[in-house]
């Protein structure tokens, strides 16, 4: 069986207790490897990590790598678009802040305006069913192609009187050859987060959260390059199930116990690849080895074939 690991950020609005939070409902998030080849390809950056001289001379070659973006902004009607180039320059503008800290920049290269019907929560019907479809009939060869897609413009159902609204930011796979896109929703242009973070994956970096393919991270850090996200300087990160534990003006959680090896959970609240919400005053980051695992997978046949020559 395929497994399917696209990864995305979801926005949950519990209505009853009026409380907003980010999490997801979808089993896949944590448990599946979608494009099948996800594992393989991070495993080959780890070992290559493992390499003490090659990372200190990848790391101390301060070259920027660039890398050109085909922009497809997909309209109902392409004769009256509802979004302009100049409306995601601004997404671009975000994802070169945070990007620089691992030599690499992007840059507008080309622009598509692309007819569909297609909305981001109609992709992800029938396990991405439409998503590949669309993927294999759209993305361009060696080519990073950057789809905007409209979202629902019904955000919220009722059942048993019950309402819950949610709406997805954005997916990628991670550093799959399997598609060579990411997919953002047009609510969130211009969003300090969500498209950095499927950047994140696209170079490879899972979620901190992470349990499978690998195993669930330890508070004490044990086994930390081959658990969890595999990165040793994020610690375990619960998930935001244990959000409610996370005050959100320190940018701490407090009295989160992991209650089967013990010790007291810490996550970076604020790291790009979590799922919590921007602390008070504080803003996103990567940790120094996920911006040495983007460089190095930027610098890797996996990707630097869509940088600039």
């Amino acid at each position: 069986m395929r497994f399917l690991l696209i990864t995305f950020l979801l926005l949950l609005l519990a209505c009853r207790s009026n409380k907003h939070t980010i999490s997801s409902n979808d089993p896949c998030l944590s448990e599946c490897d979608l494009a099948g080849d996800e594992t393989q390809n991070t495993t080959k950056i780890h070992e290559q990590m493992e390499d003490e001289e090659m990372m200190k001379e990848m790391m101390s070659d301060s070259s920027i790598f660039y890398f050109p973006l085909r922009i497809g902004l997909i309209e109902l009607d392409i004769d009256r678009p509802k979004t302009t180039e100049e409306d995601i320059k601004s997404s671009i503008d975000i994802l070169n802040d945070a990007f620089i800290d691992a030599d690499i920049q992007f840059y507008i290269a080309k622009v598509d305006y692309i007819e569909s019907p297609l909305n981001i929560s109609l992709l992800q019907r029938n396990a991405y069913e439409a998503y590949d479809a669309f993927s294999d009939h759209y993305d361009l060869k060696d080519t990073i192609s950057l789809y905007f897609f409209d979202y629902d413009t019904d955000l919220c159902e009722e059942s048993n009187g019950r309402i819950s609204c949610g709406r997805t930011g954005g997916f990628s796979y991670i550093l799959s050859n399997r598609t060579s896109n990411i997919v953002i929703s047009k609510f969130d242009i211009g969003d300090y987060k969500i498209i950095i973070h499927e950047f994140g994956h696209f170079f490879g970096l899972y979620h901190t959260f992470e349990e499978l393919p690998f195993g669930k991270d330890l508070i004490s850090g044990e086994g930390c390059a081959d658990t969890g996200d595999r990165i040793c300087d994020t610690p375990a990160d619960p998930g935001t199930l244990y959000e409610v534990y996370v005050n959100y003006s320190t940018c701490e959680m407090i009295g989160n116990r992991d209650r089967i090896h013990g010790g007291l959970y810490q996550p970076l609240i604020n790291n790009y690849m979590s799922y919590y919400k921007p602390c008070y005053l504080k803003e996103f980051s990567f940790t120094p080895m996920q911006l040495a695992e983007i460089k190095l997978a930027s610098r890797s046949d996996l990707r630097s074939h869509f940088r600039k020559k």
